[in-house]
């Protein structure tokens, strides 16, 4: 396999972040969140997610895949997100669907990926349609028929009306390894450190939750666009755990999605970046791992409701 180097050496992270925050008022004198023991921001600990993530086992008999649904608002991120981990699996920048900054979703239909290089093919996920104030976008009662596994991919979604059942992209006999293992809201981080939230986009997001609350699948918050938040974090990601706007951010997105703080990953998708950024592969590593363990959880948990019955 080739290899090749994605860190520049100019310190110790934590050496780094010392001198920014002596230069920085936006930085919090103790970071937020710490890494795991042994974590850092080093190519050692980007090896080892990546490998964590390759190596992790299932245990689930028939399944190897964890399905990973993608929810937000258009122009949070997700599609930029699907690019992301394929730029880590493919080991260059790459765009393998639409993404930008459009007004309305560029994701008409329910999209699949499935890496298959530098991370194994153990993560499928599903980009859908973003949902929007108002009617527009994604219907939210198709999201109770995208985690049954009733929904087959490249279905176009109608923002006016959800799937029927006599549908040919219905799936009328779903098996379990067409199930939804772990739902991630993407979230743009500006939003929510300025509190910019509409009444409509609380509205919507309440009746999505509303749709979820009768499956006991775990949820995940992507928080993205932390660089256009907090300068710091713009000028050095690994600011990103001492960033007191990042903070605000997470707190807020901890009562708006009603999940706990560990459940929320602040990250930056590939953007405008020419190379790959170890640094902020970390922190998409970090989320991802998550994800893989969350989704191996519930399939555990659901087979144990097979097996002895609820109780």
């Amino acid at each position: 396999m080739k290899k090749f180097k994605l860190f520049k050496q100019k310190g110790s992270g934590s050496d780094r972040n010392r001198q920014a925050q002596t230069n920085s008022p936006g930085l919090l004198e103790k970071p937020w969140r710490k890494f795991e023991p042994g974590g850092d921001w080093t190519s050692k600990y980007h090896k080892k997610l990546l490998g964590q993530i390759n190596e992790h086992d299932i245990k689930e008999e028939g399944i190897d895949t964890i399905r990973i649904m993608l929810l937000g608002q258009i122009k949070a991120g997700k599609s930029s997100f699907v690019n992301t981990v394929a730029s880590i699996d493919i080991e260059r920048i790459t765009q393998i669907t639409r993404a930008g900054g459009a007004d309305k979703s560029l994701t008409f239909a329910l999209k699949e990926y499935r890496p298959s290089g530098a991370l194994k093919k153990t993560i499928c996920m599903l980009d859908t349609m973003g949902y929007e104030e108002g009617a527009g976008g994604l219907n939210v009662k198709d999201i109770v028929q995208l985690v049954n596994g009733n929904i087959r991919r490249n279905y176009k979604f109608n923002p006016a009306s959800p799937i029927e059942k006599e549908s040919t992209d219905f799936r009328q006999d779903p098996k379990k390894g067409d199930l939804v293992n772990c739902i991630v809201f993407v979230a743009d981080a500006n939003i929510l450190g300025h509190d910019n939230i509409t009444v409509e986009t609380r509205q919507k997001l309440k009746e999505l939750q509303a749709e979820l609350r009768s499956h006991d699948v775990a949820t995940i918050v992507l928080l993205t666009k932390i660089d256009v938040l907090c300068e710091c974090v713009a000028n050095d990601i690994q600011n990103t755990y001492m960033s007191e706007k990042v903070k605000q951010a997470v707190d807020i997105a901890k009562e708006l999605y009603s999940v706990p703080k560990n459940n929320i990953f602040p990250i930056k998708n590939y953007e405008d970046e020419m190379g790959r950024d170890a640094h902020l592969e970390i922190l998409i590593l970090l989320a991802l791992r998550q994800m893989m363990y969350y989704g191996t959880d519930y399939l555990n948990a659901a087979s144990a409701s097979d097996q002895f019955g609820e109780t």
